[in-house]
């Protein structure tokens, strides 16, 4: 029954955002009693903050499937950037404000891993790249993976990017159009744009399998 509320429940905020949706709303959708929520859940925070670490594990557990599978740097890091922007695209802007101004704890938690687990599989993408011949040989890793953080930890910053507020996900794609611009060599520019050009509805669908495939083997094991 927990997992089941942790999945409704970040249905309707990535719909409809946080604040607006009360516990009572919540269990009147689901036919449950209060009882029965509050047994799995001191309180709405609590709540919250189980919504945003299942939405957090569900994604980097697909974006490391994805880099695994992925023939290069550069077509591992465009699935990654492709599954991102669609998981952006479906959650209202609404959702990350409120938890940023109502729930900051929730929200620092939300930012301590994103940093953990972005800072490795940007490092190790930038290194392969390397190696590969697909990102300059002169760009100095560290640097760029701090830079690659500084920005994905900071793209919510209203002030910094006010179109975050609308169009999140407009904000993600002009970075992400910069980061590879500035350190691929010639060929590996090639395959980028290569790759845009010829991406279609298909890896959407690919993502959304991902997903439901790693909710389904989580509930198996459970």
């Amino acid at each position: 029954m927990k997992q089941q509320i942790i999945e409704h429940a970040g249905r309707i905020f990535t719909r409809h955002g946080v604040r607006s949706v009360t516990m009572d709303e919540l269990c009147g959708e689901m036919g449950i009693s209060k009882k029965t929520l509050y047994i799995h859940f001191a309180n709405k925070e609590e709540l919250v903050s189980e919504v945003m670490n299942t939405l957090l594990k569900n994604t980097m557990e697909s974006i490391y499937f994805l880099m695994e599978g992925a023939s290069n740097s550069i077509e591992g890091f465009c699935e990654i950037a492709n599954h991102v922007f669609e998981i952006m695209s479906r959650i209202s802007p609404s959702m990350i404000h409120e938890i940023k101004k109502y729930y900051p704890k929730v929200w620092e938690d939300v930012q301590k891993f994103k940093k953990m687990s972005i800072e490795n599989m940007a490092y190790e993408n930038l290194k392969k790249g390397v190696v590969e011949g697909l990102y300059r040989s002169d760009i100095n890793i560290d640097l760029v993976n701090r830079f690659y953080l500084t920005i994905i930890l900071n793209m919510n910053d209203e002030e910094l990017f006010p179109q975050t507020t609308t169009n999140p996900g407009a904000v993600y794609q002009g970075f992400i159009n910069y980061h590879i611009r500035s350190i691929a060599t010639e060929e590996g520019y090639e395959i980028y744009k290569k790759y845009n050009e010829s991406k279609d509805q298909k890896p959407v669908l690919k993502h959304r399998n991902i997903i439901e495939k790693i909710i389904k083997n989580r509930k198996t094991e459970v």
